[in-house]
């Protein structure tokens, strides 16, 4: 194997630096920490004063002059919850991601075999990322746009903003520009937040999945190697041992899965539990209430849209790492028996019986069939809303 780093972890490394930008400073300075520090405060206080609206509109105690129910309230609510919780847990693995990523790069580089690096991963994962941040702010564009209108006066426009995307949280009476300022970045601040979180499943699952992908076409070329050379004794004692190293591989790649896991698990069931809940609300609304105005239903289908797309993704490329666990039991079957060993027989049982897959804490486990049980759940509470909705 050639003696270098893989490319995708120098690549998702740049992209965690990035993160100290929008609250995560562990590859940051004193600045960046401090400024992380004031936004997890702010985030608490902000999904304090939400949860506190909520119980006030449970208990009758607010008067919804701007038709704001509890529905309103809940999902702003949840939304920052998200935005705190994504921000704790995003700088939890990023922070663990220093050893997780040295541990990575040592089973790259003290491999005996001859494995080729993946050339095109950080292509891959650049354009992933680019996608990921294009598609999120031409969204949040349209949310904002969608938020005032066009005919609202350009000194008013901020006013407009504030108490239509927050009238969850902030009444006519109690506008003012200090307090709109705050609520304004952090809403970017949880928006980027909710973002990041998909894209960091994203990229570690591609990195994940192309290992995999390289360990499975060496097995492919060994297997045609196999079946065309002529079979010495001492051919047949060197095919073992590379068999062998082979399978030792895949134990590395199990155990690097698992250890991923363990450090990405809060995040991914975050992730999935979130946008479950805003797509079955995204999905209620848009039957039950509709939009008026082109721009206001630009912006629910392009929303909805970019919200499916995204919560597929996440789930798809979580998938590919189990998918491609087993990947090399496919070309393992056409070895003719005259070249098995004992050591393809191991490696056969064990990629047929070694579940390798990433889960949510344990709860679940992303393969592509959990994408079909989950669109037939949100289907299901769908139609429950729809039937009993008063």
């Amino acid at each position: 194997m050639t003696k270098e780093d893989d490319p995708s972890l120098r690549t998702i490394t740049r992209i965690f630096t990035i993160a100290k930008w929008f609250g995560i400073p562990t590859y940051g300075n004193k600045i960046a920490f401090v400024w992380a520090i004031v936004l997890l405060i702010m985030l608490f206080a902000i999904e304090f004063a939400a949860i506190w609206k909520v119980i006030k509109s449970l208990a009758g105690l607010v008067d919804n002059k701007d038709e704001r129910g509890v529905t309103a309230r809940l999902s702003g609510a949840i939304f920052y919850c998200n935005g705190l919780l994504s921000l704790i847990l995003s700088w939890r693995l990023i922070s663990s991601w220093k050893w997780l990523s040295t541990r990575w790069e040592k089973i790259e580089t003290t491999s005996t075999l001859h494995i080729e690096c993946d050339r095109n991963i950080r292509r891959r994962i650049m354009f992933v990322t680019n996608l990921v941040g294009i598609c999120a702010c031409i969204e949040h564009m349209l949310s904002m746009m969608s938020a005032t209108g066009f005919e609202i006066p350009p000194e008013k426009y901020f006013e407009k903003y504030i108490l239509s995307s927050h009238g969850f949280l902030i009444d006519y009476d109690d506008y003012t520009l200090w307090l709109a300022i705050p609520v304004f970045m952090l809403s970017k601040s949880a928006t980027i937040l909710w973002n990041f979180q998909d894209l960091i499943i994203i990229l570690l699952s591609m990195g994940l999945t192309s290992r995999y992908h390289r360990l499975n076409v060496y097995v492919k070329n060994l297997v045609k190697r196999s079946r065309n050379e002529k079979k010495f004794v001492s051919e047949i004692n060197t095919q073992m041992q590379e068999w062998r190293k082979l399978r030792e591989e895949y134990v590395r790649q199990a155990a690097l899965v698992r250890m991923v896991d363990k450090e990405l698990g809060p995040l991914m069931l975050l992730s999935n539990i979130n946008n479950f809940y805003f797509i079955c609300l995204q999905l209620f609304l848009g039957i039950n209430k509709g939009e008026k105005g082109i721009i206001n239903r630009t912006y629910y289908f392009l929303s909805l849209g970019w919200l499916l797309f995204r919560a597929c993704s996440v789930v798809l490329a979580a998938a590919d790492v189990h998918l491609h666990s087993k990947k090399a039991l496919s070309y393992l079957n056409v070895l003719p028996k005259s070249g098995y060993n004992v050591e393809i027989k191991r490696l056969k049982n064990q990629l047929a019986h070694d579940f390798v897959a990433l889960t949510g804490m344990g709860l679940f486990s992303l393969d592509r069939q959990k994408l079909l049980e989950v669109t037939a759940n949100i289907i299901k509470y769908e139609l429950v809303l729809i039937q009993f909705d008063k």
